[in-house]
């Protein structure tokens, strides 16, 4: 089997990249990757030279070049890990977010439809679903939650679950999505909260406290 995992260099994907070349080594794992400042492929030096592993640096928004990619590799697979995640950058920079995470999207979606991709799984975000209110403990989120967003970055993953959710109803592309929480582990990004703290903290250097430190966050670890 061939599968394309987008954004492969990133936090996750890079995780799940090594995951997967390591425990199917029957497998085909396509990299594609645009490089951008969360990418960083001196997390894969350890399986690089591996027989059933490929690394592609591309823009999941640039059609022609999807096109040409799928065109060549068909995969049976695609693993749509690729986004910009930052939700201090998406209130900055909205647009950004919108072509990689919306049109991006789209354009993975149209070429699975035309190259027949057997299952296409779109990595998504619990902050789809907005905000639980701190009096309410006893409230989770779960699969019939509406989608409630609060921010541009929340707001483009939810437009581009819509869409997988569309292609499924429309042209029948198998579709999954997933909606997991904050992830943590190895080699994630030095601005994210936990590696934050530890670094501060190491350097006896201030941590800061967002809002007024009464919100609770749920951590998964990448692995899982």
């Amino acid at each position: 089997m061939k599968i394309l995992v987008t954004g492969g260099a990133g936090f996750i994907g890079g995780n799940f990249v090594q995951y997967m070349v390591n425990k199917y080594p029957e497998d085909e794992i396509i990299n594609l990757d645009a490089l951008t400042y969360a990418g960083n492929l001196e997390t894969l030096k350890s399986i690089e030279d591996k027989p059933n592993y490929k690394f592609v640096k591309g823009d999941i928004a640039d059609r022609e070049f999807i096109m040409n990619l799928f065109e060549k590799e068909r995969p049976d697979v695609v693993v749509n890990f690729a986004a910009e995640s930052h939700v201090d950058r998406s209130i900055e920079d909205p647009e950004i977010f919108v072509k990689t995470n919306v049109l991006g999207t789209t354009t993975l979606l149209d070429a699975s439809v035309k190259y027949g991709v057997k299952r296409y799984h779109q990595v998504s975000t619990d902050e789809v679903y907005g905000d639980l209110p701190l009096d309410r403990p006893d409230l989770f989120f779960t699969e019939t939650t509406p989608l409630h967003t609060s921010s541009p970055y929340s707001s483009a993953k939810a437009a581009a679950d819509l869409f997988v959710q569309a292609y499924n109803r429309t042209y029948g592309l198998p579709t999954t999505i997933s909606r997991c929480s904050n992830n943590y582990g190895p080699y994630h990004f030095p601005e994210k909260l936990i590696p934050l703290i530890i670094s501060r903290a190491l350097n006896d250097e201030t941590i800061p406290v967002y809002g007024t430190g009464e919100n609770v966050r749920d951590w998964l670890h990448v692995y899982d």
